[in-house]
């Protein structure tokens, strides 16, 4: 594999939490010999899908008629072996990704197939995607608040029929920019992310060992709510 495109969903882009966890595995994939391409979803105009199939049943079917910045970042998409989403949990999901992720309608097609217990679309001749990768930060003390982004992500990537790699993810990401508790190493968990980019790509998964070294907790939930 060597060709990545990287979303940084993050509002705040490289000035935010994610983009500590996100960068360090980015250069751990560029270690193994991929071509990563990064985009911010902040940056992207990216409105809205209406529903209407034009993409499917319409005079050009595999593109949207919206004049924004989708058909260029499908484009992209499409050629990538790769999707990598680096995504902090707020609430939910940022709404420029969710966008995204509803407009890649037009790299989908009728008609309906069966993938697991799941009935999906058929995927559109062209694309080369492999694998689907995922970074999470959030400020929140457990990985439980990442559930909701994960399932979206994982249903995402079954619909175009390939595998969600094992999530990269840090819960009480704030700690590591406003000091971390005594024993813990920020250099440690970058160079984990770091190792994780490595083996997303040179082995096509990453390692529980890799995974376990970012998200362990800092403290103990009780210390987190202040008991």
């Amino acid at each position: 594999m060597s060709k990545v495109l990287a979303f940084n969903c993050s509002p705040r882009m490289e000035k935010g939490n994610t983009a500590l966890i996100f960068n360090p595995f980015i250069e751990g994939m560029k270690d193994s010999g991929a071509t990563v391409e990064l985009l911010y979803t902040s940056k992207l105009r990216i409105l809205p899908c209406k529903g209407e199939f034009s993409c499917w049943y319409g005079k050009n079917p595999g593109s949207c008629y919206q004049k924004d910045d989708c058909p260029q970042v499908l484009q992209k998409m499409k050629r990538a072996e790769a999707w990598v989403f680096g995504v902090p949990v707020h609430a939910k999901l940022p709404g420029e990704l969710q966008n995204l992720f509803n407009r890649t309608m037009p790299l989908l097609t009728p008609p309906p197939v069966v993938r697991g217990r799941s009935i999906v679309p058929s995927i559109r001749e062209g694309l080369k995607l492999k694998r689907v990768g995922l970074v999470s930060t959030c400020s929140y003390w457990g990985l439980e608040n990442f559930d909701l982004l994960i399932s979206q992500v994982e249903f995402m990537a079954k619909a175009f029929g390939v595998p969600l790699t094992r999530p990269i993810l840090r819960p009480q990401a704030d700690l590591m920019t406003e000091g971390l508790p005594e024993g813990f190493d920020e250099g440690g968990i970058t160079t984990a992310a770091r190792r994780a980019g490595r083996e997303f790509i040179s082995k096509g998964q990453v390692s529980m060992h890799a995974a376990e070294a970012v998200q362990t907790p800092f403290m103990s939930r009780k210390k987190f709510l202040g008991q």
